[in-house]
């Protein structure tokens, strides 16, 4: 069977630039932490690949290090916001959107149980924009805020988050799902996390940003000197390398980027006028162009999701990281959608590889699909 994958949220296809850098990195020899000739070429690649990564995000060299992805990058932030010894002896007052995804939210909750840290949730309404509460706010001693939901595709409020938080606070964002889509954060953002395999990059490889109040956390893991003391353990460079190459071409991906809300825009039409029973999630706020959440009110989605995957077609049903768990998305539940709701909601995401082509037949298979599972 032939499929058409429109679920580049969860990964987008290796650019062609990304996969060259990769296969040429694996003809090296050596260690970057040598100090011999062959430890130093690699030690080259690092650079020039961090120096890539670093412009991406609108940041400096010196501020960026690699990891293996977004997950690990979240739990590395987590974990050092606990260890901090800059709160005045306090547990941190940490506030995070409810949308965070639970590569983010499960280490957060967790550290809450325990009594490391103060945890308050930014709650959202049913457009999918997040209720800022002013108060809460201008206490926090850190914010974590997703730059664009991996579901919904609702942008971050930056202007107005901005006004609300003291000149102290550590902003900390996820952005994976915005990296090779918006342009880069506000220079205010701390910390930012990204994945290479959500841009174009190889799974296995990501990079956390860390400037102005994120330079006072306190690094989590000890072990090797690698990545300046911050990450343990020799470094990935063949991946880091093709994470280099992609983010070298940043500029032309956001531009191709934007260009895809027309097919999105298209795809949405199409199917609200075969399922009358169907809603947009985030319609009426900023999205990432390439994203579309769907509710096929009155459905079975469990049925949904082996028919459409039985059908060749790969869409999103919650995180990526979660997707097979029988829960239902905690995001999408905040929004104030029903358990069977939230079952019953596809994601359909898109990358620059995808065709008109691909989306016609798509199209040509959902639409039956959600038309006899509602009748």
């Amino acid at each position: 069977m032939q499929f058409i994958n429109l679920d580049a949220n969860a990964s987008v296809p290796p650019l062609a630039k990304a996969k060259e850098a990769l296969i040429k990195a694996l003809e090296n020899q050596g260690n970057a932490s040598s100090p011999h000739i062959l430890g130093r070429m690699q030690r080259a690649q690092l650079d020039k690949a961090r120096l890539s990564v670093a412009t991406a995000l609108g940041a400096f060299e010196k501020q960026v290090f690699f990891n293996s992805g977004a997950s690990e990058g979240n739990r590395w932030l987590v974990d050092a916001v606990i260890l901090a010894d800059i709160f005045d002896g306090q547990k941190p007052k940490v506030v995070a959107s409810i949308l965070e995804h639970p590569s983010l939210m499960r280490p957060l909750e967790q550290a809450f149980l325990e009594g490391k840290i103060d945890l308050s949730l930014l709650s959202v309404n049913q457009s999918g924009a997040l209720n800022f509460e002013p108060d809460l706010l201008l206490k926090a001693d850190v914010v974590f805020l997703t730059a664009a939901h991996n579901e919904t595709g609702v942008v971050a409020d930056w202007e107005n988050l901005l006004k609300l938080i003291s000149e102290k606070t550590i902003l900390i964002s996820d952005a994976t799902q915005a990296f090779a889509r918006l342009e880069p954060l506000p220079a205010r953002v701390d910390a930012i996390v990204v994945s290479a395999h959500k841009m174009g990059g190889i799974v296995g490889a990501g990079a956390v940003l860390l400037r102005g109040n994120a330079r006072r956390l306190t690094p989590p893991w000890t072990g090797g000197s690698q990545e300046s003391g911050l990450r343990p353990g020799s470094e990935a460079i063949s991946l880091i390398c093709a994470f280099g190459a992609a983010a070298h071409e940043i500029e032309q991906m956001r531009k191709d980027h934007m260009a895809l809300s027309s097919m999105r825009d298209k795809i949405e039409k199409t199917l609200l006028s075969a399922w009358p029973f169907a809603r947009i999630l985030g319609s009426q706020c900023p999205r990432i162009s390439n994203t579309s959440a769907i509710v096929l009110s009155g459905v079975d989605g469990e049925a949904l999701r082996i028919a459409i995957d039985t059908s060749g077609i790969c869409v999103g049903f919650g995180s990526a990281c979660s997707a097979l768990a029988p829960e239902p998305s905690g995001a999408l539940l905040a929004m104030g959608l029903t358990p069977a709701e939230a079952r019953a909601t596809i994601r359909i995401s898109l990358s620059v590889q995808t065709t008109e082509q691909e989306v016609q037949e798509a199209l040509s298979k959902l639409i039956p699909i959600g038309q006899k599972l509602a009748s």
